[in-house]
């Protein structure tokens, strides 16, 4: 409970700094570098989460304890406000996290999407014509670890990266968003900023690039 109450008031004071101003040119274009991949068309459009998300972890040979994931999925409830719980039977699962080497999940990842991985891992996941993502599939291999601070940061990363953040930030160095390496495992006040724009009520899922930019435009 105390974590919850830290977590919003951090996010309270990360909204009202940024909102006490206009947003600059660097925030403006850090929401569009995040918040907008291609679609089937390779049109670059917003997707995002509206149905509620069951989440399932899966451990593989290496044993990982689900704890600090379950925190990582009631931070993101916290700030998305999305229906976010653990899944109480596998037919609900949409968000399933795996951990362990692909070879130990032959049975709970189909063969066509097991082809999306490689032996390092990665993130899989579908939407509709809405742009709306519907499931996702999140494969982080915790044997390739040494480093135990490496692994919490990719787990965290990998998984808000499946919320809709699909491009990598340069600029950013201190953010779960950066594209490099950076044993990052918290939200800080820009993250939660960002996460907390991208679904919040002006921006939907399919938006274009050019929709997108007529409302940054306004702040």
């Amino acid at each position: 409970m105390k974590t919850k109450i830290l977590l919003l008031f951090c996010c309270f004071l990360s909204v009202a700094t940024f909102a006490q101003n206009r947003l600059d040119a660097t925030y403006k274009q850090n929401f569009k570098t995040v918040a907008l991949s291609k679609d089937q068309a390779g049109n670059l459009i917003i997707k995002k989460w509206v149905v509620p998300i069951r989440y399932k972890v899966y451990t593989g040979k290496v044993a990982y304890s689900s704890t600090e994931i379950d925190s990582i999925f009631s931070q993101v409830k916290a700030l998305t406000s999305l229906d976010i719980a653990p899944a109480k039977s596998n037919d609900e699962v949409n968000f399933s996290v795996f951990l362990g080497s692909k070879n130990d999940f032959n049975a709970q990842i189909p063969s066509a999407i097991a082809q999306s991985f490689s032996q390092l891992g990665g993130t899989y996941y579908k939407f509709n014509g809405k742009g709306e993502i519907y499931q996702a599939i999140d494969l982080i291999t915790i044997p390739n670890f040494s480093d135990q601070l490496a692994a919490r940061s990719t787990i965290r990363k990998s998984i808000i990266k499946l919320f809709g953040f699909f491009t990598p930030l340069e600029n950013s160095p201190s953010s779960v968003f950066y594209s490099q390496n950076n044993n990052v495992v918290k939200f800080d006040s820009y993250d939660t900023f960002l996460i907390r724009l991208l679904y919040g009520p002006r921006f939907t899922p399919g938006m274009t690039a050019t929709q997108l930019d007529e409302v940054l435009g306004k702040m």
